[in-house]
């Protein structure tokens, strides 16, 4: 057979153009984790897959945040100030509405950071996973620090 005797079915629009959307039912049972191509390695990409190690520090970061939401009211009952102002205002609103506003930010914030974790930032230099390992090092001081200062007050 000829080439010239097959009809072109493509639509002539790349579909790599615009990356997958994460929020559809396809990224739900996916099977992408990583770049395809060696020139995609620098464009932004989502993957449908997570790695258990992401998924895992993620975790550890949710559960370093909720445990310095429980260890900030035991010092603020202390008479220990909240220097972050936005969770000074959900402190005033009541503990239950502090502990919740500090669950949805956080979830919010990690989610948002893992899906988007193929991205550059600052001009290229850093990929935005190095973020996702570096917040639970920040939580970590900081819960250490908290329970040095409930034991010795």
């Amino acid at each position: 057979m000829d080439e010239t005797q097959f009809k072109e079915r493509r639509s002539g629009k790349d579909r790599r153009d615009r990356p997958t959307s994460p929020f559809t039912i396809q990224s739900l049972k996916g099977s992408r984790r990583h770049y395809r191509r060696k020139e995609d390695a620098r464009k932004h990409f989502f993957v449908d897959l997570y790695s258990p190690l992401s998924v895992a520090v993620l975790i550890f970061t949710l559960v370093l945040s909720i445990t310095d939401a429980f260890l900030t009211l035991m010092l603020v009952g202390e008479n220990i100030q909240e220097l972050n102002p936005v969770m000074a205002f959900f402190l005033k609103q009541g503990p239950f509405q502090f502990i919740m506003a500090k669950w949805f930010l956080t979830v919010f914030g990690l989610t948002t950071l893992l899906i988007f974790k193929n991205y550059y930032l600052w001009q290229g230099r850093v990929k935005a996973a190095v973020l996702l390992f570096i917040f639970p090092f920040l939580y970590l001081v900081l819960v250490s620090y908290e329970i040095l200062i409930a034991v010795k007050g």
